[in-house]
């Protein structure tokens, strides 16, 4: 059985339900459970292998030359399906963590590999870094016709400078090949799920975290039978370790973002009602107030509970795009009722499931509009209060 068999199995995945890794009670404490248990996509996706793994003697990072068997490279090749400098990189993610080499050098190995080439045409070199406005003044000054793509107009610019001396950028542009263009087309949206989690997930843990995470899943893998782990697997057994952790140091507003984050991890993956479950969770911790006050005394927990409904709220965004989603599968509102209550009942919210449901359904139905605020955040902090208060009286 693999990964996602058993962390969904096929009773899950028919019923929308995700058994969650853990449960959370009021005082925000976890009931132990096996973090490791990560999702596996189905096996007619593509699985990359990582290009590097952790020694595990002395914990050097060894790296794979080879493109073709490297997300990471594969990654850089993305930027360069059409004609880009090396400085157009995003320099916000720490490459030399992530390559264990420089940006530079690896631009060097994947031309060397074939999987980049150099762009020599005129034409390109005077469209870089410049917008339709600006080529169409360029060819109104010259008086050449100004209709057209921009393809069009910068060919037209060749006239006047066929070299690209004057007119054409003077850095190095470079164009994926041949090969890597085809490899991409077969395999983009894998690697544009895997370049969303570069974006999303960096921030949550270390490269070096994720190395050694993938060398524990791969002995645990090989002692039960199951196949190799993939980046997937890696990377969803990590959020749900930061679960626990979040968990246990009673910092909920953590867990939420790390909820948020698994469902943005699954919509990449067109994984939608596993997504929505998450986002049901997200919306769950938002109308119960969920806190960071972390490992406080028993007697200033009853004065900064993990949990406090005067900080109930819904975040916009997040109900916007469980909408979108909604739409999408399609889902009834009973039916997303149905998963809410089943996806939230694993943990101990100070307020009842139907409690919390009657304000998101509202929501959901645009009943409460989240973009009134901060009013709106009165009227559902008010709704929570009430019904309390209600549920109390009887």
């Amino acid at each position: 059985m693999g990964f996602f068999s058993k962390y969904f199995g096929k009773r899950s995945i028919q019923s929308g339900v995700v058994e969650l890794p853990t449960t959370l009670r009021a005082t925000g404490e976890a009931l132990p459970a096996d973090p490791a248990i990560p999702v596996k996509m189905e096996a007619n996706e593509v699985s990359f292998s990582s290009s590097r793994s952790a020694d595990p003697v002395n914990g050097a990072v060894r790296a794979l030359q080879h493109w073709r068997h490297s997300e990471e490279y594969q990654l850089i090749l993305l930027y360069f399906t059409s004609p880009t400098a090396i400085g157009s990189l995003p320099r916000s993610y720490n490459w030399q963590e992530i390559l264990g080499e420089s940006l530079e050098l690896a631009i060097r190995r994947l031309i060397t590999d074939g999987g980049l080439r150099e762009v020599t045409e005129t034409k390109w070199r005077i469209l870089h870094g410049r917008g339709a406005s600006e080529l169409k003044e360029l060819c109104r000054s010259s008086r050449l016709r100004v209709s057209g793509t921009k393809e069009q107009l910068a060919e037209r610019l060749t006239e006047l400078d066929p070299t690209g001396c004057s007119l054409g950028t003077q850095e190095t542009l470079l164009i994926c090949s041949d090969e890597a263009v085809h490899f991409i087309a077969l395999h983009r949206h894998a690697l544009e799920a895997a370049r969303g989690d570069l974006r999303e997930l960096w921030g949550l843990f270390s490269w070096s975290e994720f190395l050694a995470e993938k060398e524990m899943l791969t002995r645990r893998s090989a002692q039960k039978g199951f196949s190799r782990p993939s980046g997937d697997d890696v990377k969803w057994s990590l959020l749900n370790k930061r679960v626990l952790e979040h968990t246990s140091e009673r910092n909920l507003g953590l867990v939420r973002n790390i909820y948020y984050a698994m469902a943005g991890f699954l919509e990449r993956r067109d994984k939608w009602e596993q997504a929505l479950q998450m986002f049901l969770l997200v919306c769950a911790y938002d109308l119960n107030g969920s806190s960071n006050y972390g490992r406080i005394s028993t007697d200033m927990l009853k004065e900064f509970p993990p949990f406090d409904l005067r900080f109930s709220s819904l975040a916009p965004a997040v109900v916007a795009e469980m909408q979108t989603i909604m739409e999408k599968v399609p889902l009834t509102l009973i039916e997303v009722s149905h998963m809410f209550r089943v996806t939230t009942a694993k943990t101990a919210f100070p307020s009842p499931p139907e409690q919390s449901w009657s304000i998101l359904a509202l929501a959901l139905e645009g009943k409460i509009d989240l973009n009134q605020q901060p009013e709106c955040f009165m009227e559902i902090r008010d709704r929570m209060s009430n019904n309390r208060e209600h549920r109390n009286q009887h």
